[in-house]
């Protein structure tokens, strides 16, 4: 049995996208990508205006009565 590789698997895109892999960085490439990721977001938290009163969720148990 001979192993095929695929017919794309020698372009220069494939030898791009597995170079963390070879160069055994794979977890560099995580880090780097969950760290943009939090960064991001943690962004949009601190930039985002503050929900008005008018549309802030209600408070209290789910029991409680609504307010007349």
């Amino acid at each position: 049995m001979s192993s095929r590789r695929a017919p794309h698997a020698d372009g220069p895109l494939f030898r791009l996208l597995s170079l963390p892999t070879r160069l055994h960085l794979r977890w560099l490439v995580i880090a780097v990508v969950m760290a943009a990721a939090v960064a991001l977001y943690g962004r949009v938290l601190l930039t985002a205006p503050p929900m008005p009163p008018s549309r802030a969720p209600e408070t209290g148990s789910a029991t409680s009565s609504p307010p007349p």
